[in-house]
Parts: C-alpha cells; sequence; structure tokens
C-alpha cells in the first residue's frame, strides 16, 4: 500500500511500452503459466455468446461489432477479465499497472496481469471483479447508503489526484505521453499532434475543434467563453468516465466501493476535467449529478457553461 499522505510522482519512463507484457509477480501467474492466447480468447468468447453469458449489462451481443468492440471475455475458472478489440487502448493497461503500483489499497482497480498485441487487436488481462455496477444498484440504494458511497468515492478521487508529473516537464495527454481518447470530443477530432506541454495549448486546441469543418475558420472571432477556461489551471491525473456503470459495489450491505474501472479515457488533464466528464454523460438533474457528484467532486462551476459551449458545438 502507499503511503497515505502526501503527493506520488509518476512519469512516462516508470510505464512498460512494449505492444506485449506480461505481470509476472501478478496473483495470476501465481496459480497459471501464461494468459490465454489471442484464439483462445475468441473461441471464448463465441462460447460465451452461444451460452448467452454477457458481463457488459450495457450492452448487447447485436450491437457489439466483432473484432471492432466486441463484449468482453471472462475466464471465470481463472477469475479472469479480457477487454479486447480495435478500439481498446494499451494505455487502459497501462493506467491499470501504474495505479496497483503506486496508490495500492487507496484507488481501488482490478488487478493488471498483462496485455497483447494481434494485429489492430488488443487484450487486456485483468481482475474479474464479482459484484455489481452503482448504475444498477443506484435505484434499490437507501439515501444514507448513496452518501456512504460517495464519500467513499471523495478518498478515492482525493488519493486519484496525488499523482502529480515531473514539475520540469508538464503535459497533458495520456498516462504514456500520447494523444488521449475522449469520448466528449467527436473521433472525428482526437488530437495526432498531441500530446500538449500547457494547458493554455490544449484550451486553444479544445476551443478550435468545432471550426476545422469553416471554410475560414480563422476569420470568426475567438468567443468570450475562451477566456473563461482557465490556462492556469494545474494538471491532475483524471478518470475521464466517472459514471456509475464504472463504479463496482459489493452485491449486499455494507456497501462499498470493491473497483473504479473502464480507464480508457485517463489521462493528464486540466483539474477540471473529472467534473465537467462525470457530469456529461448524465441528465443534469439526476440525484446523482446535482446532490453526489459534488460530495465526490471539486465542480469548477465557472467551466460548466464555455466547457458545455465547445462540446455541444463540437457534436456527437
Amino acid at each position: 500500500m502507499a503511503n497515505s499522505e502526501g503527493p506520488i510522482r509518476l512519469t512516462p519512463s516508470m510505464i512498460p511500452n512494449s505492444p506485449n507484457f506480461d505481470i509476472k509477480d501478478s496473483s495470476f501467474f501465481g496459480k497459471w503459466q501464461e494468459l490465454p492466447s489471442p484464439k483462445d480468447v475468441q473461441a471464448q468468447a463465441d462460447a460465451q455468446r452461444f451460452a448467452g453469458f454477457n458481463p457488459n449489462p450495457r450492452r448487447d451481443y447485436e450491437s457489439a461489432a466483432t473484432f471492432v468492440k466486441p463484449i468482453p471475455v471472462v475466464f471465470e475458472d481463472m477469475d479472469l477479465f479480457i477487454k479486447w478489440g480495435c478500439t481498446e487502448h494499451i494505455s487502459e493497461a497501462q493506467t491499470l499497472f501504474a495505479l496497483r503500483r503506486l496508490l495500492n489499497g487507496l484507488v481501488p482497480v482490478p488487478e493488471l496481469y498483462g496485455w497483447r498485441t494481434d494485429g489492430d487487436v488488443k487484450y487486456i488481462y485483468m481482475e474479474y471483479i464479482r459484484g455489481q455496477t452503482l448504475e444498477q444498484a443506484w435505484d434499490k440504494l437507501e439515501p444514507d447508503d448513496k452518501v456512504n458511497i460517495s464519500r467513499e468515492l471523495r478518498a478515492i478521487c482525493d488519493n486519484l489526484r496525488r499523482l502529480e508529473q515531473d514539475p520540469s516537464d508538464p503535459f497533458l495527454g495520456n498516462i504514456a505521453r500520447a494523444p488521449f481518447y475522449d469520448r466528449a470530443l467527436n473521433l472525428d477530432y482526437i488530437p495526432a499532434e498531441g500530446p500538449f506541454a500547457r494547458v493554455r495549448e490544449f484550451h486553444d486546441w479544445f476551443t478550435f475543434l468545432y471550426r476545422r469543418l469553416m471554410p475560414d475558420p480563422y476569420s470568426v472571432p475567438i468567443e468570450p467563453y475562451r477566456y473563461e477556461l482557465p490556462d492556469d489551471c494545474a494538471i491532475k491525473f483524471t478518470h475521464g468516465d466517472l459514471h456509475r456503470s464504472n463504479i463496482v459495489i459489493s452485491s449486499s450491505r455494507p456497501y462499498r466501493t470493491l473497483a473504479i474501472v473502464d480507464w480508457e479515457q485517463s489521462g493528464w488533464f486540466p483539474a477540471y476535467w473529472e467534473s465537467r466528464k462525470a457530469q456529461y454523460s448524465v441528465s443534469w438533474n439526476e440525484d446523482w449529478s446535482t446532490t453526489y457528484l459534488p460530495m465526490i467532486l471539486d465542480m469548477y462551476p465557472d467551466t460548466l457553461d464555455p466547457w458545455d459551449y465547445y462540446t455541444i458545438a463540437i457534436g456527437p
């Protein structure tokens, strides 16, 4: 377990950057000699579909594109969960690797066992967390349960934000200093030129995105909203999709957070980005957004209008 106080340094040099990697000191390799091969995963995916087993309650097999964004695979006897497909990002595995080592016991995440790259398809092997998502449980939770979970999540998010960069070498991007992935931004606009050295550069890029389709984008005056985004904002490590479906809790009382999952949109962002993304994925008047997220995150209300303006202008 990491120390309970103070900042914790995280730099790209600490992250394995090979296309295939095994976590040999993980609990998996204490029981098994090797991870299932990509062919084994594909065979298990077929068997899983035939049996009608779906570990992702928010998606179905009809909507899951084979090899693009397929349903995850589970090997229950191995306690193994595998995210795979052409749209998976090794940076998610790298994030799990770092969090398990630097914030173990402070930010609960699935234990990572390794990753594979097979052509365009990536495979991320991790611990199978048995529980229920906060989204599944929400309507049956009592108000006290929701408050207790929110307080626990506050401590988790505060611990995540203890991660710090080398102050002499800041950047905005994914954990490995590469372009980030963010679903709030139209996929056509993902920045091949990233990462960014300063918050101001990131904001200039972000606020210019919707202009790219204009015949003469530089002829349009800069909106006042641009100046409401704080260029002096701190850079913080961010989950990027703190939705209730990505929070796994225990199946019965006392409810506790077992894991935060789905780190594919994580990276170094302006400090306000976490709260904006968390509210972006729910209705503005839901109690999760109005009552409980403010218990979990600093909300940076002054950034709400400019952030909404630019993300809406970019389009879905």
